[in-house]
């Protein structure tokens, strides 16, 4: 029943719809003498357009740098890490041997703590971003 009833109704309004004579052609005519300024009530919620403070800006810009730059570092300090490690792999003394593995070791740790720094300032980025109302 309730198909019919939507068929019937989008019938009507197609068949009715075609007609030159209808309703609305028969209104007269505004015309406006100026135009409309449509956006003049919207505020900075309604436009999509976030207003930041100064001191959110400052700190969504030094959470961004140090995100990179201790990320970037840690990248670094994991490739030399690397050459430590192949350097204990491949060589046969055991005075250097121990000497690589320690510099690995403690590189690896520094990295770490690297890629730590880097995602809490990252968390700060974010966190930025939630408004707190």
């Amino acid at each position: 029943m309730k198909h019919i009833l939507r068929f019937i109704m989008i019938f009507c309004c197609v068949l009715f719809g075609q007609n030159k004579d209808s309703w609305i052609n028969e209104l007269p005519v505004v015309e406006r003498m100026a135009c409309i300024d449509t956006l003049a009530g919207l505020n900075h919620e309604s436009s999509g357009k976030e207003i930041a403070s100064p001191k959110k800006r400052f700190v969504r810009v030094v959470a961004s740098a140090a995100t990179i730059l201790l990320g970037v570092a840690a990248w670094r300090t994991q490739m030399e890490s690397d050459k430590y490690y192949d350097k204990y792999l491949h060589t046969g003394d055991p005075v250097q041997r121990q000497d690589a593995w320690n510099k690995t070791k403690k590189l690896d740790q520094v990295s770490g703590m690297m890629v730590v720094g880097s995602q809490l300032f990252m968390q700060l980025l974010i966190y930025s971003y939630v408004e707190n109302e």
